[in-house]
């Protein structure tokens, strides 16, 4: 019984650890304000047997679904290698962000990404979360900041 108990929680850490190790990075421009255009979405550390990929953006300072948000599912039914990079656009479920208060100091956005395997068990997941507003894009282009 001890070894069984050993065994569940040896699993179940393995399995934690697996959800937080995918690397999500993205990087906002100035064409990105409104559009259905997607960033480019690098990943990095993504577990074998990945068959799937869920994104997720959504706007950590407002309810409003007008100020962007939604995603897609990408599908590689031969499995997606250890690092990928998410063409910009490539996401059919996307709404661009477009804070109302764009011109001052903008939302936090939240691009989350979810890898699953065939039989739809998740892998592993990641985040990554940046501002969008006019001045953080310039800023950003300035300094070459993530």
């Amino acid at each position: 019984m001890k070894w069984a108990v050993i065994c569940i929680l040896a699993a179940f850490s393995q399995a934690c650890m697996a959800e937080s190790s995918l690397q999500v990075n993205f990087r906002w421009q100035i064409a990105h304000h409104c559009t259905n255009t997607s960033p480019l979405i690098q990943l990095k550390n993504i577990p074998p047997g990945t068959t799937h990929l869920l994104v997720e953006m959504k706007d950590l300072d407002s309810k409003n679904p007008l100020h962007g948000g939604g995603g897609g599912e990408l599908v590689d039914e031969s499995g997606f290698p250890a690092e990928y990079t998410i063409a910009s656009g490539a996401l059919n479920k996307y709404q661009g962000p477009c804070p109302d208060n764009f011109t001052g100091l903008g939302h936090e956005y939240q691009i989350k990404v979810t890898a699953f395997n065939d039989q739809r068990q998740t892998l592993a997941q990641g985040a990554h979360q940046a501002p969008f507003s006019g001045k953080f894009v310039i800023l950003q282009g300035v300094i070459g900041s993530p």
